[in-house]
């Protein structure tokens, strides 16, 4: 688990479907994050189960909103490279709770995790260049904008572009210093 101001990351559980399912049937949402909304609890507990059976460890977590006890959002990341010690992170988190620096805190933990758990040296992440809330997370997290890829096609089927931000642990450590 992961602790921060408002937020609790941790594994989901079976009992957090419906949660999953309020987020994750959000075409707006989902368009956002790359992949097809749930159309059923179902495909939400599918997805739990997906995430609690991974073999690397626990590298997908719930967000959990503290103050109602309910899972808004995830957050997870892979190890893309342990010879070159490169993770990359996504998060996606329920409409309602857009605008609150929620991300901001969420992505500051799995950084933190990333860095310091597991030893990565840096950390990327993307987003379509017109999504101004994602990139301007990735800025307000330090990271900084690297490239632009033409012509991914993402779960939709459709061609978009994706802009790239990453971070190196020297420069998270001498932005937070111990204040991460």
């Amino acid at each position: 688990m992961l602790r921060g101001t408002r937020l609790l990351l941790r594994r989901f559980r079976p009992e957090d479907t419906n949660d999953v399912f309020n987020y994750a049937s959000d075409p707006v949402v989902t368009r956002a994050a790359g992949w097809e909304p749930h159309r059923t609890p179902f495909d939400s507990m599918a997805y739990i189960q997906r995430a609690l059976a991974s073999d690397w460890g626990p590298s997908t977590f719930a967000v959990e909103f503290v103050a109602e006890q309910k899972v808004i959002g995830v957050v997870d990341i892979r190890i893309v490279s342990r010879l070159w010690g490169l993770g990359e992170i996504g998060y996606t988190l329920a409409r309602a709770y857009w605008g609150r620096g929620l991300n901001v805190e969420a992505g500051s933990l799995i950084l933190r995790y990333g860095f310091d758990e597991l030893r990565l040296r840096r950390i990327r992440a993307s987003c379509e260049p017109g999504n101004r809330r994602s990139y301007r997370t990735m800025e307000k997290l330090g990271m900084a904008m690297e490239r632009c890829r033409m012509n991914m096609v993402d779960a939709h089927g459709r061609h978009v572009e994706r802009v790239t931000y990453s971070i190196l642990r020297a420069d998270w450590d001498h932005r937070c210093g111990a204040a991460c």
